[in-house]
């Protein structure tokens, strides 16, 4: 909500002024992406390199791999890094006015929350750790908690993950039932 009241603030929501609207949130996401690769595009292709933690040359949208900086995420802490800046792209994008969905960028994002848990607490399969967070941020945001968990197992081929998976979408949906993260879920 607040990069919308951001834009809304700047008087960037009319759409007399679309164009402008676009340019600063591309702005922000294509700067982003220049810092932390890993953050841009939709996540469907970058979700395995963000859950693998592989070398940010295995981006297969991104060039130069490495941005501007040379950001690899081999730290739980970088990991910390790609969540959260993915989160902050997605804003950016909704807030410009682009586009597409959020799902996958979602999930994506929910991959590097994931892979972060794992840094702390080795024990956690990687696999399950990813798919429960990807799959708790998006049921917090989107509301689609049966479609969301079946669809993120079966993409990405660990069906024997869905028991958690469901766990983790019940937890995320009670815990911000509460919080209307998209304006039509305004009651």
């Amino acid at each position: 909500f607040k990069v919308m009241d951001l834009f809304g603030h700047c008087g960037l929501l009319d759409n007399s002024r679309a164009v402008y609207r676009a340019l600063v949130g591309g702005s922000i996401v294509v700067l982003l992406g220049m810092l932390i690769p890993h953050t841009m595009f939709w996540g469907e292709e970058e979700f395995q390199t963000i859950s693998t933690m592989a070398p940010a040359e295995e981006l297969t949208h991104i060039w130069p791999t490495s941005g501007l900086i040379g950001f690899e995420m081999d730290t739980g802490w970088k990991c910390l890094i790609v969540g959260f800046c993915k989160i902050v792209a997605i804003s950016f994008t909704v807030a410009g006015g682009y586009r597409g969905g959020f799902i996958f960028p979602f999930f994506a994002a929910g991959a590097a929350f994931g892979r972060a848990l794992t840094s702390v607490v080795p024990g956690i399969p990687v696999s399950l750790a990813c798919l429960c967070f990807a799959a708790g941020i998006n049921v917090a945001i989107t509301r689609t908690s049966l479609a969301s968990s079946i669809i993120l197992c079966y993409l990405s081929g660990e069906q024997q993950a869905m028991p958690a998976v469901l766990a983790a979408y019940l937890v995320s949906l009670f815990a911000t039932a509460y919080l209307p993260f998209i304006k039509t879920q305004i009651v």
